[in-house]
């Protein structure tokens, strides 16, 4: 089945606002390029080809962010492509761990490291973009996080230890992220063709926050909450994306201002369970499984459309949610399967839902 979809931010916009759009938005942040240059049939390399690409594939939006980062905290490595189209567009890109010491194990290594400066990054893809974005399609842009890129800083047993033993210093690190963070994104939410706001800051694993939430409420969430104090005021609605059991800070994500929740990990929350207790509070994008149902050697188009199926006629009523992945389009994902998630999105996802 050839499915064909008109871009429309709007789509989007109104399954935030808990209306119902024409049809469910597909809502994945990022795909690997080797999926994209299959998916188009040709190499995807320039800002023209990936907005091609996103319009092609049925999403609403592109994602882009500015180019920068902090000394030591790159959450991938990345070969032959600048590192503003991190996430979305970078090809041969692979998630990364930080082990060990982080460029910041002192007060005095603050003032030796070189700091982003939010008036010079590189937001000159972003400006390409929205030259050639084809009718309906917007960018979604925003800032990662201050939580990860704190302690990416220091290393994450650094910063274990000084939350016990000197958590002034990580307060005064995270404070410097922070109104970096809070500078950058006030540059770029007014970038011609942005639509919405985005703030990635992984949480939690499977089982748990990666730290207290009074260690959370207290250093970082006050940054969130200004965050998307600047996403609102622009009138843009404010999404985050968190992998992990976030159980006990979804109160807390909801009152500081986060309207949509991305991917909803499906091995950490049950989603079905997150719709009944918060549906009407927050939009939902998530969550078609990564470790089977989408994975090359184990998920089939027939248990892609399956579950799509289940997610549409339990999850998109009353609007307030968005079909994605667990975590983006990684290149292990076989084509026929993200064909089968489009293909039943477009069969199953119009509204009013009647299955």
């Amino acid at each position: 089945m050839t499915v064909t979809f008109q871009p429309d931010y709007r789509r989007l916009l109104k399954t935030i606002a808990h209306e119902e759009p024409d049809r469910v938005p597909l809502t994945d942040m990022q795909a690997d390029t080797a999926m994209k240059d299959q998916f188009m049939g040709r190499p995807i390399r320039t800002i023209a080809d990936h907005v091609a690409f996103q319009a092609a594939a049925g999403f609403d939006f592109i994602y882009l962010r500015a180019n920068y980062d902090y000394p030591g905290t790159s959450p991938v490595v990345s070969t032959g492509t600048p590192r503003s189209w991190l996430y979305s567009i970078a090809p041969d890109s692979e998630t990364v761990g930080t082990y060990g010491a982080g460029p910041v194990q002192t007060r005095a290594d603050l003032d030796r490291i070189e700091w982003p400066d939010p008036a010079t990054v590189d937001v000159s893809h972003m400006v390409e973009a929205a030259q050639v974005l084809p009718p309906g399609l917007g960018i979604i842009t925003g800032v990662g996080g201050v939580f990860t890129r704190t302690w990416m800083l220091m290393g994450y047993e650094h910063f274990s230890e000084m939350l016990a033993d000197d958590i002034e210093f990580v307060a005064e690190i995270a404070a410097r992220v922070g109104r970096t963070q809070v500078a950058v994104m006030r540059r770029v939410i007014q970038m011609p063709g942005v639509v919405a706001a985005w703030y990635g800051d992984d949480l939690a694993y499977t089982e748990s926050l990666l730290v207290s939430p009074k260690i959370l409420r207290k250093y970082f969430f006050p940054w969130m909450e200004e965050l998307a104090s600047i996403a609102h005021a622009a009138g843009l609605p404010f999404i985050m994306h968190s992998d992990g059991r976030l159980w006990q800070v979804l109160d807390d994500l909801i009152a500081l201002g986060v309207n949509a929740l991305h991917p909803i990990e499906a091995k950490a929350m049950d989603i079905y369970d997150l719709k009944r207790r918060y549906g009407q509070k927050i939009a939902i994008f998530g969550n078609v499984d990564l470790g089977y149902t989408l994975e090359d050697g184990q998920g089939t188009p027939e248990a892609v459309r399956a579950e799509v199926r289940k997610q549409i006629k339990e999850l998109a009523p009353g609007g307030g949610y968005g079909l994605a992945s667990g975590a983006g389009i990684p290149r292990y994902v076989k084509l026929e399967n993200f064909l089968a998630m489009r293909e039943a999105l477009y069969e199953y996802g119009t509204y009013p839902i009647r299955l």
